[in-house]
């Protein structure tokens, strides 16, 4: 670390400007983590409002030794804003512009210190939408979102981050400004580098803006909440409603998730929790009362064919939102649990039910008590678990984590699929990938950031 912070503060004040440059008594109330306090150990929050300023901080912080930590919403799961006492954290707070929405074009030029929902609701004026959609999304960034790759209910009609990325710009980790701002659909002129930097997690460069793509904002919405008897059920519920061309999200709760919402006088029990499964179906589409006939007829085959032992359509702006209440009933969890560990993985369709079965195996066999809720994006493989062991869950964690990730491993399943891997997860990230991927994500490390600079800890 710098010995001469004096020295350190003077040039980034002159990269910056006073507006820039937080110090210690400026971010005392700030935390690494969203649900628990992490003092920020740096000297200093620098918050650059444009790719020039971000390049000079990045060539600073080499000047002084420094290494550089990135912070957008800070919602990530993974640690991956966690800091140490020789990192500057760079945060992109300041890079708040929306500076163009091209409605022909379905585009939008962003800063990646743009929260999801304020896009969101600039672009729906434009009869636009940003289909990046996040149970987070007041708080999550652009650039975080980007950095994770993140996904969200709506990946099974839109795809991750990933598919909504045209173009980037980019900081690396020697200063250098990449251009990549590509607005075309259809552009194979050499390596697409954007690809290389979205899920990269901050460890390949820094994005302060970036082309999005949009699609027209949908006119009609269609919700039902249906009980299943059986895994085999759910599955077949998928394989139906995939046929519906506007199918947009397929949530599915375990019978443990959904008896705590039920019976927590919150309101969220649409149908008995006496079954084992439960499934939120959505679409969202552009021919109202096409897609309600299309929706009614699929709710009326999985009844005949008694994929559905239950189920509520909703009729109502109000219901619909009612039922998604259901889904995103994290408060509920909280309030009953206490600490929780969360998990989010992803597992081929076709193995979910074992999988589930052996990481709570698992966690019984290692644990004398264990509580757990179980839901997911079934839709898109992914699956969260919310894990509690009592008194002790905070101090286990890693134990729980190991529970849960040897269950895992056999299948061959994802022990991130949106949230990153950051510093928590980076030590079980060895056995779920093949060596040779490894080998190559530090090939690129090395070739982009030699230093180990940016985001050090994480991934690697």
């Amino acid at each position: 670390m710098t010995a001469d912070i004096e020295t350190l503060r003077r040039d980034l004040l002159a990269a910056v400007g006073d507006r820039g440059l937080l110090d210690p008594d400026d971010f005392s109330g700030r935390s690494c983590d969203p649900f628990r306090p992490v003092p920020i150990l740096a000297p200093f929050v620098v918050r650059p409002a444009t790719a020039a300023e971000l390049s000079e901080v990045v060539r600073i912080a080499a000047r002084h030794g420094m290494v550089i930590v990135t912070h957008g919403g800070l919602t990530g799961l993974a640690g991956g804003a966690f800091t140490r006492p020789d990192s500057i954290v760079v945060s992109t707070e300041r890079m708040r512009a929306i500076e163009e929405i091209d409605e022909t074009a379905q585009l939008a030029v962003v800063g990646a210190g743009v929260p999801i929902e304020e896009l969101q609701n600039a672009v729906e004026g434009k009869g636009l939408f940003y289909p990046v959609d996040l149970g987070s999304k007041g708080s999550a960034t652009l650039g975080g979102t980007i950095a994770t790759n993140a996904g969200g209910n709506h990946v099974i009609r839109w795809g991750m981050t990933r598919q909504s990325i045209l173009g980037i710009e980019a900081v690396l980790a020697d200063g250098t400004v990449v251009n990549a701002m590509n607005r075309l659909i259809k552009n194979n002129s050499g390596y697409d580098l954007k690809h290389v930097l979205i899920g990269s997690e901050g460890t390949l460069g820094i994005v302060p803006r970036a082309v999005v793509r949009l699609v027209p904002r949908p006119d009609s919405q269609e919700v039902a909440f249906l009980a299943a008897r059986s895994m085999e059920d759910v599955l077949a519920l998928l394989v139906s409603a995939r046929r519906l061309p506007a199918l947009s999200a397929f949530e599915v709760m375990w019978q443990d998730y959904y008896r705590l919402m039920a019976e927590s006088d919150t309101g969220r029990c649409p149908v008995a929790p006496e079954f084992p499964y439960y499934v939120l179906i959505e679409t969202l589409g552009y021919d109202e009362s096409g897609d309600r006939a299309l929706f009614e007829r699929f709710i009326e085959d999985v009844l005949e064919r008694g994929l559905a032992a239950d189920g509520v359509l909703a009729t109502s702006d109000r219901q619909r939102r009612d039922l998604w209440h259901v889904r995103e009933g994290s408060e509920v969890t909280a309030h009953a649990f206490g600490a929780i560990v969360s998990f989010d993985v992803s597992v081929e369709l076709d193995q979910v039910s074992a999988f589930v079965e052996d990481a709570y195996r698992n966690l019984r066999e290692r644990f004398e008590n264990v509580r757990g809720v179980t839901l997911g994006h079934l839709g898109d493989n992914n699956i969260h678990l919310g894990i509690n062991i009592g008194a002790t869950t905070g101090q286990r964690t890693i134990e729980i984590e190991e529970a849960v990730f040897d269950a895992l491993l056999p299948y061959g399943g994802a022990i991130t699929p949106g949230h990153g891997v950051g510093p928590l997860k980076r030590g079980f990230l060895r056995p779920h990938k093949d060596a040779s991927e490894i080998a190559m994500m530090r090939r690129i490390k090395q070739a982009l950031d030699p230093d180990n600079r940016l985001n050090p800890g994480v991934l690697l």
